[in-house]
């Protein structure tokens, strides 16, 4: 937790707000062994993204907003760009693309069977 004048209460929740953070911790490491001065932490937001739905998303950067498909599409390639090798972009992309030709709506989620509440034991 690190106050600033612009995030008087706590820095938003986010994992922009711990990568920028642990690149100032390390320059401030550095700073301390060289002995220079350490500097106050500023975070800049570069802004945020989420997907609301099929071709649906919302964009909310610094200087521009926008919704939609446009919005998606931005969403989809920076999500690509993100990700570390080109054999995990190609796996991924490839996956997308099926999952979007093939409506897969498949929920990944382990349920269990329910007893019957009228049923005697």
């Amino acid at each position: 937790y690190m106050e600033e004048p612009d995030y008087p209460d706590a820095h938003p929740q986010v994992a922009q707000v711990a990568i920028q953070m642990g690149k100032f911790l390390a320059n401030s490491f550095r700073n301390k062994t060289k002995g220079k001065p350490n500097q106050d932490f500023v975070y800049k937001d570069p802004g945020s993204m989420a997907t609301i739905g099929r071709n649906r998303a919302v964009v909310d950067l610094p200087r521009v907003r926008f919704q939609g498909f446009f919005a998606w599409l931005v969403w989809l390639v920076v999500h690509l760009f993100s990700l570390i090798g080109t054999k995990n972009k190609v796996f991924v992309f490839l996956n997308w693309v099926i999952n979007y030709f093939s409506y897969d709506q498949s929920l990944r989620l382990i349920i269990r069977p329910r007893k019957n509440l009228f049923e005697k034991e």
